[in-house]
């Protein structure tokens, strides 16, 4: 298998462990049903998981640890009303050797935020199938995952100037203030502002700071 060019030190090779003891529990916990039901279905197909879970949100994922005590969970960062930085917070109370990836479709969690909630690593949705599995099993050994840091994410990036304007944002600034500060004129700091929205997926610029600081984009 090639290695994924967006893992930190490529792939192990996957040499499926003995049916058993060994097999891996996996849970998949992602608020979007056809996401998790795909996960699922394909890590179950793997020889070396012994069972794949999924749940919607943390009362959830928290009541099948316990029931279950699961060796990896796959958590989207966003989950609704929930911060999937909280939910991995509060898996690894009830399971403090639970290994954690943290995973989204709509931005980078960076490694420092990461490490800080107790995850292992870190991959977008849009990976393959074979690398998403790659990344699974490398995280079940205790190993991590992350993006490389010279490599930018691939899915809705931020320009440099719509960085900018997100940093002024989330600094308290109205269009007018960051146009000032940025020396552009407030129309262009607007379609910056739309832009970022867009590509963020919210709706106001609360919504934005709060997306902002969980995926690492600003200071």
């Amino acid at each position: 298998m090639e290695a994924h060019p967006y893992v930190a030190g490529g792939h192990d090779q996957l040499t499926a462990p003995p049916e058993g003891p060994t097999a891996r529990r996996i849970m998949v916990v992602d608020d979007h049903e056809m996401v998790r039901t795909g996960l699922r279905l394909v890590l179950s197909r793997q020889a070396w998981v012994a069972r794949c879970l999924g749940a919607a949100g943390s009362d959830e994922s928290v009541a099948l640890a316990r029931r279950y005590a699961p060796h990896v969970a796959l958590i989207d960062i966003l989950l609704g009303d929930e911060s999937g930085l909280d939910v991995c917070r509060a898996l690894l109370r009830e399971i403090p050797d639970l290994n954690v990836i943290l995973m989204s479709g709509s931005g980078r969690v960076s490694r420092a935020v990461a490490l800080a909630a107790g995850a292992r690593g870190f991959l977008p949705k849009d990976w393959s199938c074979d690398a998403i599995v790659s990344a699974v099993y490398r995280v079940s050994t205790g190993k991590t995952v992350f993006l490389k840091a010279d490599e930018p994410a691939r899915s809705r990036r931020l320009s440099r100037r719509e960085l900018d304007v997100l940093q002024q944002l989330v600094n308290g600034m109205s269009n007018r203030e960051a146009a000032s500060v940025l020396h552009l004129s407030r129309h262009t700091v607007k379609q910056h502002t739309c832009s970022v929205y867009r590509k963020l997926n919210v709706r106001n610029r609360a919504e934005a700071a709060s997306r902002a600081r969980l995926l690492g984009l600003v200071a």
